[in-house]
């Protein structure tokens, strides 16, 4: 069988949150989790070895998320910024389709949900 999606579901299987090309979704993964090591958070995904994708347990994604959020708007590093924005709004964009959110910052956002409309009409998956 050759694979040519990567999706992300929830855990229990009641849900799938996107299904990005498989090299997209490689890719977020290994961010993911190189970002989680760097902050010392689990990320909540689990390889699913039937689907090809990843398993995704919302609270330990959520926490995932909002601390890696905590750190964006904890530092006014343009360059970090940039790093995080892209792992950031897919994060974003699956959580809030999981039913979970981020408590928010605006004051130190720094635009980061500008185009996060965007990333919702890009990963819909209904």
């Amino acid at each position: 069988m050759v694979l040519v999606s990567y999706p992300f579901q929830l855990a229990d299987r009641s849900r799938i949150l996107w299904d990005p090309a498989l090299r997209v979704g490689q890719t977020y993964v290994a961010l993911a989790q190189r970002t989680g090591e760097q902050y010392g958070l689990p990320t909540g995904l689990t390889e699913n070895d039937r689907l090809g994708g990843s398993d995704v347990d919302p609270a330990v994604f959520q926490k995932f998320t909002q601390g890696v959020y905590d750190g964006y708007c904890s530092t006014n590093n343009f360059v970090l910024h940039g790093l995080l924005r892209g792992l950031l709004l897919p994060s974003i964009v699956m959580l809030e389709k999981g039913g979970g959110s981020i408590a928010r910052n605006h004051e130190w956002e720094d635009g980061l949900l500008e185009n996060l409309d965007a990333y919702v009409r890009v990963m819909r998956t209904d």
